[in-house]
């Protein structure tokens, strides 16, 4: 299966909270791809950099760029699929949040988060996996 974290489940594995074995079984799967969307890079930084623990980026990132099978960027499709999917979702969907879900449906991959307002993007415009909030 070909799978895209989102910047939640990624934090979520970096700080091994609820859904961190679920991300680690997809690393860990060799017939798994496992990707992110770029837009998941600033996003992942600056919640370090809520914390205090900027200082820990590029260490996080050597680590999982060694481990994302491809970074996508954002594009004119992907941006497109993002107003089709915001037009679509009856609950507030943050723009990033939207076009990293757009990311997923564009590629054909699987939308692995932790973010309730996700779910609310019918099943038809993309294929998800929660996992446990925390």
């Amino acid at each position: 299966m070909s799978y895209l974290l989102d910047s939640s489940a990624w934090l979520a594995h970096i700080f091994g909270e609820p859904g961190a074995e679920q991300v680690t079984h997809l690393f860990n799967t060799p017939q798994d791809t496992v990707n992110i969307s770029a837009l998941s890079i600033p996003e992942v930084y600056a919640r370090l950099k809520s914390l205090g623990r900027e200082d820990h980026w590029t260490e996080v990132w050597t680590i999982y760029a060694a481990l994302f099978t491809k970074i996508i960027p954002a594009d004119e499709a992907i941006a497109h699929q993002a107003v089709l999917i915001r037009a679509a979702s009856p609950a507030r969907l943050p723009t990033i949040d939207g076009l990293i879900a757009a990311t997923a449906a564009v590629q054909e991959l699987i939308l692995v988060h932790r973010d309730p307002h996700l779910t609310a993007i019918p099943n038809h415009l993309l294929q998800q996996m929660q996992l446990p909030d925390k």
